[in-house]
């Protein structure tokens, strides 16, 4: 009797340390979920407060705004930040292959999906190519994989003239794409991605292409910065672009960087302004009278 009681007491005991050791394995793993963002936007948890109750707040599914950064420097965990020809075929079949570099033009360039359903609004809006809202000039390019992995049916069911569709299942692959919808910005000029993320609808997307295209192309001059084509950040790109201001006369006091009037921005458009004797401007300068 008394071995069958210890016998017993022994398996208990296992059988104790096996639970426990599963709900660790199990709260191990739903943490790991957790950092990898699993469970963000979902709709059971929506109009719930800290402990899980609802608050009267409407439970239906809400949309889950994700980060969409343009500009470098680029994400820390992206291999490269080239540009390579993207090669594939047509909805109809036929062989392309399209060069996004070599010219001086932004490429926007959408990974999308036929069958993804939050690729769904972003095709609705590329039926409307004059609604999307981008800067003029910027050339967009929609990729989805290729024949053996998409429906080109369905695919071609979305096309339209004014629409660049082609289907690359490598295009994902040499772009390091993670899944749909994804939006790369392409920099013809120096063959660099200088911006790639997602987004939820494209209103989103057009906002921040427009604030890179301020980047890229200052003031609408249609100039472009050097430290910006060759990649630089931070200091080194601030240093970069002071050089440029000295080899073309712009040098610390310059008229130029304290304007008064139109005159002192655009002289060549202007009456020269009349010489005079007084000390070179400076900030502290600006909005004195007189």
């Amino acid at each position: 009797m008394v071995a069958l009681v210890l016998v017993l007491t022994f398996v208990v005991l296992l059988l104790g340390i096996l639970v426990a050791g599963l709900l660790r394995s199990h709260a191990d793993i739903l943490k790991a979920l957790h950092d990898l963002g699993a469970g963000v936007g979902d709709p059971s948890a929506s109009g719930r407060d800290a402990h899980g109750h609802h608050g009267g707040v409407d439970p239906s599914p809400r949309a889950v705004h994700v980060p969409f950064t343009l500009g470098p420097p680029l994400p820390g965990e992206r291999d490269s930040a080239s540009a390579p020809t993207i090669a594939g075929v047509t909805p109809g079949g036929d062989a392309l292959a399209i060069t996004v570099s070599g010219h001086d033009t932004l490429t926007l360039i959408a990974f999308l999906s036929s069958g993804c359903s939050t690729c769904a609004g972003f095709w609705d809006a590329l039926q409307r190519p004059q609604e999307l809202g981008l800067p003029e000039g910027i050339r967009l390019l929609v990729v989805t994989k290729g024949p053996e992995l998409e429906s080109a049916a369905e695919v071609r069911s979305k096309a339209h003239e004014r629409l660049e569709i082609i289907m690359s299942t490598d295009a994902w692959g040499d772009y390091e794409v993670p899944g749909s919808p994804f939006f790369v910005l392409v920099d013809g000029a120096s063959a660099r991605r200088i911006g790639e993320g997602v987004a939820n609808h494209f209103n989103q997307v057009a906002e921040l292409v427009r604030r890179a295209v301020v980047d890229v192309r200052p003031f609408g001059l249609g100039s472009r910065s050097k430290g910006f084509a060759d990649g630089l950040d931070g200091p080194e790109r601030e240093t970069a672009n002071d050089e440029e201001l000295l080899a073309v006369g712009i040098h610390p006091g310059h008229r130029s960087l304290y304007p008064r009037s139109l005159a002192d921005v655009f002289p060549s458009e202007s009456p020269a302004p009349q010489e005079d004797d007084s000390e070179p401007w400076t900030a502290g300068s600006i909005g004195k009278v007189g």
